[in-house]
């Protein structure tokens, strides 16, 4: 045999050795005789010029199960990028065989903003509605487009949160997760094939925020593979491992599909139906269902610790101190605490993430500051602390658009704890100091602990015990 043909059967081989896996899809994805199809309805969505994408426009299909009752209030899932995973078939099916709710799908493309004349392009509005940490695109599909479904063809999605799904591809996937990460209030059951956690706009952030945010009521499905994308930023691969490990961590109700395919949609179509069966498998989705979170958190709060309004309408929101980064204002009209044996002045740095410490002198004086705790912050959020307390063990309380952020005595953000609204104001209370206190859009809540806060014009000075470096 010629060396060229031994190097060209050598080469086939490896070509063939390092192919892609098949993914054949199961019958769950293939049309069935006898089975009733979903009514197909196709439409195109144009925002406002107040909406959070101004002037995009987008195509839309709305699936309806066959035999739906428009006057009652449909479960539903969306889906980033249009059609995808097969799912109206899918949805047939499983439909058909009561495995899953006669739901409503919705396959929404993302956004263009069209061209101002032939020799221009449009502007294409995927990365930054999909890739985006901030709430913009929650708010877009919640506020805007939902509602605009249901007006142009006289349907009802549910408001019960449970009934609530979304799913995607890619930056598709991880705009989903996302949706539900920030309105667990109307979503709650997320798929995600090989998700974009990665650091395009901040998404590589999300398996830390899991561990760090107290859990919230959702279910995930996560898929990738070993030929996934590595790319500039980031590998997609390991970043949906990370994911996974981090819900797994928290407490999360977590499954997820491991193979050796690529960055495209064929195992996440063939997994599609048996993740639908286990999305929608227990009704109520309930944070940390098996009791197994190992979020700091739970170090503060009793397990039935939960906020409680005690005052609605009665406080004025403070003032926005937002002011450009690097900024300082006088230690006057700073937030500021004393630690619990008052020998050091924590004061937040206004427009920016930390929280300076400066010993107090026995004269007074203000000496040996630092930088010295920074607080998490996240695109779309101010990072600075409006309010500051401590507790008797010494940890450090901010108040941010975050939530409550918790550190401990070496400057390191533990937990953080959202507030029904955006808070303001934090502080101990209670007759037994152990009640923590917050206002958010001038409502006050508490909410019991397993600790006790200080009160510095009222305690003498505490020396709490020492941290663990």
């Amino acid at each position: 045999m010629k060396p060229q043909t031994i190097l060209w059967l050598l080469a086939s081989l490896l070509a063939f050795a390092s192919a892609e896996p098949d993914f054949p899809l199961t019958g769950d994805s293939q049309p069935k005789p006898g089975v009733p199809k979903g009514e197909w309805i196709d439409g195109r969505h144009v925002s406002p010029a107040e909406g959070p994408f101004p002037g995009t426009s987008r195509d839309y299909r709305l699936y309806l199960p066959a035999g739906v009752d428009r006057a009652r209030s449909l479960p539903f899932m969306v889906f980033q990028d249009g059609v995808v995973y097969q799912a109206p078939v899918v949805f047939d099916n499983l439909i058909s065989r009561k495995e899953i709710p006669a739901m409503a799908g919705v396959f929404v493309k993302p956004g263009v903003v069209p061209a101002a004349n032939e020799g221009a392009l449009p502007r294409f509005n995927r990365s930054f509605e999909y890739d985006g940490v901030t709430e913009a695109y929650a708010g877009f599909l919640i506020d805007e487009f939902l509602p605009a479904l249901e007006k142009a063809h006289g349907i009802r999605f549910s408001r019960d949160p449970d009934e609530g799904a979304i799913a995607g591809n890619s930056s598709g996937g991880v705009a989903a997760f996302l949706v539900a990460w920030h309105r667990p209030d109307r979503f709650r059951r997320v798929f995600t094939g090989v998700g974009t956690y990665v650091g395009i706009r901040g998404a590589d952030a999300l398996p830390v925020m899991v561990r760090k945010m107290e859990p919230k009521p959702l279910k995930v499905f996560l898929q990738s593979g070993t030929g996934d994308n590595d790319l500039y930023c980031g590998d997609w691969w390991m970043a949906n491992q990370m994911m996974e490990r981090s819900l797994g961590w928290a407490g999360y109700a977590v499954r997820h599909a491991w193979g050796e395919g690529g960055h495209n949609q064929k195992h996440a179509s063939q997994v599609f139906p048996e993740a639908l069966r286990w999305l929608w498998s227990e009704k109520p989705v309930r944070p940390d269902p098996a009791g197994t979170s190992k979020w700091k958190g739970r170090e503060i709060f009793p397990a039935d610790s939960a906020w409680e309004e005690i005052a609605k309408g009665t406080i004025p929101p403070v003032e926005d101190r937002t002011t450009p980064f690097g900024g300082k204002r006088a230690l006057s009209s700073a937030v500021a605490t004393l630690s619990p044996d008052q020998t050091l002045l924590y004061v937040g740095e206004p427009g920016a993430p930390w929280i300076l410490s400066a010993a107090v002198s026995a004269d007074g004086a203000l000496v040996h500051e630092q930088r010295f705790y920074r607080l998490d912050t996240w695109d779309g959020f101010r990072p600075e602390a409006r309010s500051l307390c401590v507790d008797v063990e010494g940890r450090l309380y901010a108040a941010t658009d975050l939530g409550i952020q918790i550190c401990d005595q070496a400057g390191r953000v533990n937990c953080i704890v959202p507030v029904p609204g955006l808070v303001e104001q934090i502080g101990f209370g209670g007759a037994t100091g152990t009640e923590l206190m917050a206002v958010a859009g001038g409502r006050c809540f508490r909410r019991n602990t397993l600790t006790r806060g200080v009160l510095a014009r009222h305690m003498a000075p505490l020396k709490p015990p020492a941290p663990r470096l």
